[in-house]
């Protein structure tokens, strides 16, 4: 058996589940059209001739299905990225008899009416930019349309429950992939406490009310650090985590994100968001939870009383072993996609 996973590889997805059945003998393979901004690692990346005429490139499209389909048994897509139009390529591979599945990771199939119309305070749509939103072309009449394709053909789906509305219930619950031997945790507090915030955009992060918590404990005259870390690659922000003793993930999703992950695994004290309902589906977060109304009053303490901070970073390393092992959750992945129980 052979697994793909592909196209999209936001967080470095497609690469961790590869990577991840790899580790458990299955031969698989991370394939990407395009890199990522953050250069997430990947195995092959998709060769287009740019600046030539479409119809060129819709050629190339079906050549690559073509081979695809005659590599692989098993296709694990994600963000709703497949190859060809009106995600015909899904209706075939079910045709064909292939086992699919789709990965979904937020925006790509987030409710944003839903989240606008929300009398929640803070909601991760309600603080999103239209420059934002055009660049990840948020339409919600084409999730929608493109979701029950998908749904239709696929054999499994997986998503964040908070951003799952439009799959009415159909789908398992993702757990984020995490190479764990890669992150070396380092309990170490600084002398000087350093704050990091590493946001990929700064309106889905909450980064206004993180900058204006920090300026005002700075006016306090608190003895700290703070890092906005914009424009950096993958590895700068780990090698920046590592040194911190503070990560602020954000401040209106209400759940964590893959930063969030990496910086528990790193060992560091880690804030962020969190809806109370997200303690349904698990329990023992280890993330200390604040929100824009509350972030300066809990950083103050944090700093104040960094002796505690070890103990916040040493429960976050316990807990993503726990839960966000890339090797047992792309397995599980994996068995789900084939019908088979955990």
């Amino acid at each position: 058996m052979k697994v793909f996973c592909g196209y999209g590889n936001t967080g470095g997805i497609a690469y961790k589940i590869a990577e991840g059945l790899r580790k458990n003998g299955i031969r698989a393979d991370s394939v990407v059209i395009d890199d990522h901004s953050f250069s997430y690692p990947y195995h092959k990346k998709l060769k287009f001739i740019r600046n030539k005429p479409g119809f060129i490139n819709r050629l190339i499209k079906y050549y690559y299905f073509i081979k695809h389909t005659l590599l692989y048994d098993v296709f694990i897509f994600n963000t709703r990225s497949t190859m060809l139009a009106r995600k015909g390529d899904l209706r075939i591979l079910k045709s064909l008899g292939k086992k699919t599945a789709m990965v979904y990771v937020g925006c790509d199939i987030r409710d944003k009416n839903f989240y606008l119309s929300s009398p929640d305070k803070y909601t991760v749509c309600k603080n999103c930019t239209e420059d934002y939103q055009r660049k990840i072309v948020c339409v919600m009449a084409d999730k929608i349309n493109e979701t029950k394709i998908i749904q239709k053909n696929v054999d499994a789906s997986f998503s964040h429950p908070f951003d799952a509305m439009i799959l009415n219930g159909k789908f398992n619950y993702l757990y984020l992939l995490l190479e764990l031997e890669k992150y070396e945790p380092n309990y170490k507090i600084n002398e000087k406490i350093k704050i990091i915030h590493a946001p990929s955009n700064h309106g889905i992060k909450g980064t206004n009310y993180i900058i204006e918590a920090i300026e005002k404990l700075k006016k306090e005259n608190i003895n700290f650090e703070f890092e906005l870390l914009e424009n950096k690659s993958h590895s700068e922000v780990l090698e920046a985590i590592r040194n911190a003793d503070i990560l602020i993930d954000q401040m209106v999703a209400g759940w964590y994100g893959l930063i969030s992950v990496e910086s528990m695994a790193l060992g560091k004290a880690t804030v962020c968001f969190l809806r109370n309902d997200l303690y349904n589906y698990i329990s023992d977060i280890p993330i200390i939870n604040l929100n824009p109304d509350n972030l300066k009053e809990g950083l103050k303490k944090l700093i104040l009383e960094k002796e505690g901070l070890s103990e916040y970073g040493r429960a976050g390393r316990r807990y993503v072993e726990k839960y966000h092992d890339y090797s047992k959750n792309s397995l599980d992945i994996l068995k789900i996609t084939l019908g088979e129980n955990l």
